[in-house]
């Protein structure tokens, strides 16, 4: 109890020492009051797992907390007006993160919605492509009371849960096979089918609102998950000529691709037009060097579009340079590798997927948009998780990770329960 409290408080000062540099940035009696309840939230979630007797990775939270504090920091840096509306969304997903810690105590019971989670994906993606609107180039968003929602962050969490099941379900016949194709065998139509109709009505529909980045992550998540459960390197063999051909199709389709590749392969030669976005991107990161230019000095907070979405990372490297990118990085990679750690210890099949699944999907969003800032691959316009303004994406975010850490949960209380088990047999047995 008093090791998390710490840890609470030594994240939250991490917060507001930052603010406390940046000195509001103008909004100071709004932004402090925001920034208090935030801190209680913090600290009181402290006290909440104690009191659901939250047994899991005592890690995860902690660390996510300070990825989230720093962007939190970043954002009241690039986009004051943004940052008050971002610290209310980040109350929310601590709200919505401990209720769905508290509700969902058994993640088992998430399998029985298997097509449930499917339609819904596709459910969810149609709705938006019908009434949606569009912005940054795709149709990927929807107005609700006043408030625009982008309903592709809650497809990733139905998605992995009708992921997750499929593949428990169908386990043994996708990774031996019942079709021989010359020297490979394969799944037969009615093990493969549900599998290929979702991939191909997923990414069709994404691509028809011409949201590529997310297509992009979906398809990774749906190729990697496959290997992970089946350990089948074919699998890995047929995406890639399947990504070869749809990315040419893309690019063939639709002239946003074409331009966006252009851009990609040479911002330079039109760096006040196409290529200013990335061009000012490199920028950022350059100008930062190792130890940055510190908080609030660094220049492409105004000079990098999207800064506060998008581009976030280009000016945290900027302001606080290569060993703050790092360290940032670093944080995310311990998510990962302890998302795949729960996955490992989980006490089900199911939970060993969801769990991978999970730790996949943070992976591959992190890496596609850190690629996509420093021109390593085109631009896709996803967020970066916990780090990015959006409220969308932090909700389902924090619902991911609420979902994670009850399967490390469950997974402690299992293995104390069959000790206390073995301790008795071993007790009766003396006497």
């Amino acid at each position: 109890m008093i090791q998390r409290l710490t840890t609470r408080l030594v994240i939250s000062g991490i917060m507001w020492i930052g603010l406390g540099l940046l000195k509001w940035q103008g909004q100071k009696d709004q932004l402090f009051w925001v920034a208090l309840i935030y801190t209680g939230i913090v600290l009181l979630g402290s006290i909440m797992e104690q009191i659901l007797h939250y047994e899991g990775d005592p890690y995860i939270l902690p660390v996510v907390q300070a990825i989230l504090a720093i962007g939190l920091v970043f954002i009241v840096r690039i986009n004051p007006e943004s940052a008050t509306r971002q610290f209310w969304w980040a109350i929310i997903g601590q709200f919505t993160f401990y209720g769905v810690l508290w509700m969902i105590r058994d993640y088992q019971r998430l399998r029985r919605y298997r097509y449930l989670w499917g339609l819904l994906a596709v459910g969810l993606l149609l709705v938006t492509l019908v009434f949606g609107f569009a912005s940054g180039g795709a149709k990927s968003w929807l107005m609700i009371g006043g408030i625009g929602i982008e309903p592709e962050e809650f497809v990733k969490l139905a998605l992995l849960l009708f992921l997750s099941t499929y593949l428990e379900e169908n386990e043994e016949l996708l990774r031996v096979g019942t079709v021989q194709w010359g020297r490979f065998s394969l799944p037969d139509w009615r093990t493969l089918g549900p599998f290929m109709i979702m991939v191909a009505f997923i990414l069709g529909i994404l691509a028809a609102q011409k949201s590529l980045g997310t297509a992009l992550v979906f398809y990774m998540l749906f190729v990697l998950m496959l290997y992970a459960v089946t350990e089948r390197a074919l699998y890995l063999g047929i995406s890639l000529p399947i990504f070869l051909l749809t990315g040419t199709a893309g690019y063939m389709l639709f002239r946003h691709v074409r331009v966006r590749v252009m851009v990609w392969m040479n911002p330079w030669q039109d760096p006040t037009g196409g290529g200013y976005q990335i061009a000012q991107s490199l920028f950022a990161i350059g100008g930062g060097k190792i130890l940055g230019t510190g908080l609030g000095n660094g220049i492409g907070a105004s000079t990098v579009p999207a800064a506060s979405t998008d581009f976030i990372f280009s000016v945290i490297a900027e302001e606080l340079g290569f060993a703050g990118a790092m360290a940032l990085l670093v944080l995310f990679l311990i998510v990962v590798m302890r998302a795949f750690a729960i996955s490992f210890r989980a006490k089900d099949r199911f939970g060993q997927i969801l769990a991978a699944g999970i730790g996949i999907l943070l992976g591959t969003e992190t890496l596609i948009i850190l690629a996509g800032v420093t021109k390593l691959l085109p631009l896709t316009g996803i967020p970066l998780p916990w780090v990015s303004y959006g409220g969308s994406s932090l909700i389902v975010h924090f619902v991911l990770l609420a979902v994670l850490l009850n399967i490390s949960n469950a997974t402690a209380v299992s293995s104390h329960s069959t000790k206390n088990k073995g301790r008795d047999k071993s007790a009766e047995f003396h006497f």
